[in-house]
């Protein structure tokens, strides 16, 4: 707001004191010099006389008669004041403040001490109210939701019935919460909503009305005094200029003239800030007017809010000390009622009604009942049979394809040259098959069914029951087993490059199950024709291997244990024929007996997370028959002396001789009679070579492998104590495996 808004006009300034009208100049008067009063002490006395003006001067202002006039006549003597007279024959009159007459130049301090802080409160109120509402109803629904929760029979039972009138209390009192908050905001917050709102609105307008008109006249009030000063400043000047040229008596004529012309120049200017001041002063006169026309509409709209927001809290609050009063009421009406039933409760009583009435109903539930192990199927929840899935659907479908594979193309021929009665000329009646059979080979579901196929020609001569590694085997003609070569090679080849570990794991067992009787009486196996193949120098091969044995003896655990009484449980690891067989089998392809315990023990260790505690328990179960037969045997194990295929790429397994027939070929059992009729060669190291690196000398290999088992034996060779740490983690059960 403009400082002196109620200021009078600038007109009063030159209002004479009593007539209220200003003092016009008269025509003859003299004008006065007002620099001559300020001038210094020794100046040139006025010599020339100023000329007089023919042309009169305009005064276009108008008398302004005080707003504020008040008759102050005195009352004759004797005769009281007419306020002391109306003071004694009437009641005192309570004053009435408003803005407009007690705080008419205050805008900014009303509306930030006051006008603000009401409306401020009237929303952080009506945020209180709501927020007080919600938790009502919050609070109702809990003391709802938590009277359902018991169950009773109130009926002949005083304890049920003093819980079940306290839950009809939490009830009665849950929904008299939720009443209590719908009230509040549906009666008082939404009232102070609207108020909020229309108040806010209006408040705005006003506020930035007022801004404008306030802007308004202090342009026009600084416009004015602005124009002021120069109007004083030119005047004075041409003042100044012009005595300066009418007393110029002594001064040269071309001088003069030149200082009468600035005086002329100067006199222009000093009329024409004269005009510009007049038209200021009608401006802000004009401005002043307008504001003061405006502001009482102002104010009395403030006082009129600020009373009505006041009116509005008082109704809210009352109204909330009512809804209060209600609920306060209704509760307790409800809490005499639940304290009258909790007095009547009688729990003893209760408990002894319970018991006569049912004493003799029902049977004794005998004591000492024990326990016994159930079938885990029957324990817990049963569930439905799995769902055909689209992987399980695929599987399926593979598997036919597998199983019409081996019936129509892998099934007849190999049955005709493997059967006891094979006819002489069958080599050559399925010569064109087995040709395309190994053609066939590289896809996965062939070389599969190919597997199964040898796998079940083999187990047909065993007793039923009988597993593959536990086979004794077949002997067949020489030309069969060179047929079989080509096929069984080609089927390496695939397992290879595909990394199928699985059929390379069948293959590597079969193998040792196919013999020929050569003509000098000696034996051939089928081992033998493929004891070069690559796939036998990966390390990766054996520890994929030997990883697939562990969780296929996992699988068949889980499997058989549907077949075992209720009651066993596995107390040691896992274990197959395979996996006892295991080293025998690396051994048999030239592995030395180091060279296996070191693969074993790297491949436990890198699945210790998936062992857990049994890796020391499956190293020695892999590893004992062995290192008892390669410590009789006087070191590492392996192949002999014997050469043993026809050639091909130099091995770091070393030479292998001829298979026996008893056993797998590597089992301790040939080991033995290996080491008897057989000095060991140098070998070379198994893991080097299979990586690609440059082997080194046989002594220094020899040495090496040597060196390392003896760490092995020192350091991490595992003993009785894997095995006695493993039962001691496993419950004891007796009597239950037979």
């Amino acid at each position: 707001m403009a400082e002196g808004a109620g200021a009078e006009p600038v007109m009063s300034e030159v209002v004479a004191k009593d007539e209220g009208v200003p003092a016009q100049p008269g025509a003859g008067d003299q004008p006065t010099n007002p620099a001559a009063d300020s001038s210094p002490a020794v100046a040139a006395p006025d010599l020339a006389p100023v000329p007089k003006l023919n042309s009169s001067a305009d005064w276009p202002w108008k008398a302004a008669a005080s707003a504020t006039a008040v008759d102050v006549t005195p009352a004759p003597d004797g005769a009281p004041a007419v306020g002391a007279l109306a003071e004694s024959s009437a009641e005192p009159v309570e004053v009435v403040l408003s803005f407009e007459k007690n705080m008419w130049d205050r805008f900014e301090f009303v509306w930030q001490q006051r006008v603000e802080p009401s409306q401020r409160l009237l929303e952080q109120l009506t945020e209180v109210l709501r927020s007080r509402a919600e938790l009502e109803r919050k609070y109702g629904e809990s003391l709802l939701s938590m009277s359902g929760n018991i169950s009773l029979n109130p009926q002949g039972n005083t304890v049920h019935a003093s819980v079940e009138a306290v839950m009809v209390n939490f009830r009665n009192r849950g929904e008299q919460s939720i009443e209590l908050g719908e009230q509040v905001d549906a009666d008082i917050v939404s009232s102070l909503e609207t108020v909020i709102k229309q108040h806010r609105e209006v408040s705005q307008r006003i506020f930035k009305d007022v801004q404008v008109l306030a802007r308004y006249c202090q342009q026009q009030r600084h416009n004015h005094d602005k124009l002021a000063r120069r109007y004083g400043a030119r005047c004075l000047e041409a003042e100044l200029c012009a005595q300066e040229c009418i007393q110029g008596l002594a001064m040269k004529t071309a001088d003069r003239l030149k200082l009468a012309q600035k005086s002329t120049m100067l006199s222009k200017q000093a009329r024409n800030a004269e005009h510009e001041y007049y038209a200021s002063i009608d401006q802000a006169n004009k401005a002043q007017k307008l504001y003061e026309q405006h502001m009482p509409a102002v104010w009395a709209a403030l006082q009129d809010l600020e009373e009505k927001r006041g009116r509005c809290i008082k109704d809210a609050l009352m109204k909330l000390a009512v809804y209060e009063t209600s609920w306060l009421r209704n509760l307790q009406y409800d809490l005499e009622a639940v304290v009258k039933i909790s007095e009547d409760a009688d729990a003893c009583k209760d408990l002894q009604a319970f018991i006569q009435h049912h004493m003799e109903q029902g049977e004794q539930k005998k004591r000492g009942v024990q326990l016994t192990p159930q079938a885990y199927w029957t324990c817990g929840k049963q569930k439905e049979p799995p769902k055909t899935t689209p992987m399980s659907k695929q599987q399926a479908d593979v598997q036919k394809v597998i199983k019409r594979f081996m019936d129509e193309e892998l099934q007849p021929p190999l049955r005709a040259l493997l059967s006891a009665d094979a006819a002489p000329t069958a080599v050559e009646d399925w010569s064109s098959r087995l040709q395309q059979l190994r053609l066939n080979v590289t896809d996965a579901r062939r070389r599969a069914a190919l597997c199964q196929v040898l796998r079940a020609e083999l187990l047909a001569h065993e007793n039923q029951g009988t597993d593959i590694e536990n086979a004794k085997g077949i002997t067949i003609p020489q030309g069969t087993l060179d047929a079989l070569v080509p096929l069984t090679k080609s089927a390496l080849d695939a397992c290879d490059e595909q990394s199928d570990i699985w059929c390379g794991r069948d293959l590597m067992v079969i193998v040792n199950l196919i013999r020929a009787e050569a003509e000098d009486g000696k034996q051939i196996s089928l081992l033998a024709r493929v004891y070069n193949h690559a796939l036998w120098n990966k390390v990766t091969f054996w520890e994929e291997v030997l990883l697939l044995g562990l969780c296929e003896a996992h699988a068949a655990e889980a499997v058989w244990r549907r077949s075992l009484p209720p009651g066993s449980q596995f107390t040691t690891p896992a274990m197959t024929a395979f996996l006892q067989r295991f080293l025998g089998y690396m051994m048999a392809f030239g592995i030395s007996f180091d060279q296996a315990r070191n693969s074993v023990w790297a491949t436990l260790r890198k699945n210790t997370t998936l062992l857990g505690a049994s890796c020391k328990p499956y190293a020695n179960l892999l590893l004992q028959a062995y290192e008892a037969q390669a410590a009789a045997g006087g070191g590492g194990g392996g192949g002999g002396g014997q050469a043993v295929g026809g050639g091909g790429s130099s091995s770091a397994r070393g030479n292998f001789g001829s298979i026996g027939s008893t056993g797998v070929a590597g089992s301790p059992g040939a080991a033995s009679q290996q080491g008897a009729a057989q000095s060991p060669m140098p070998e070379e190291d198994f893991e080097a070579v299979a990586l690609g690196l440059p082997a080194e000398d046989a002594g220094g290999t020899g040495t090496g492998s040597q060196d390392s088992g003896d760490e092995e034996d020192a350091d991490g060779e595992p003993d009785d104590e894997g095995m006695k740490e493993l039962a001691e983690t496993q419950p004891s059960v007796d009597d239950v495996f037979t």
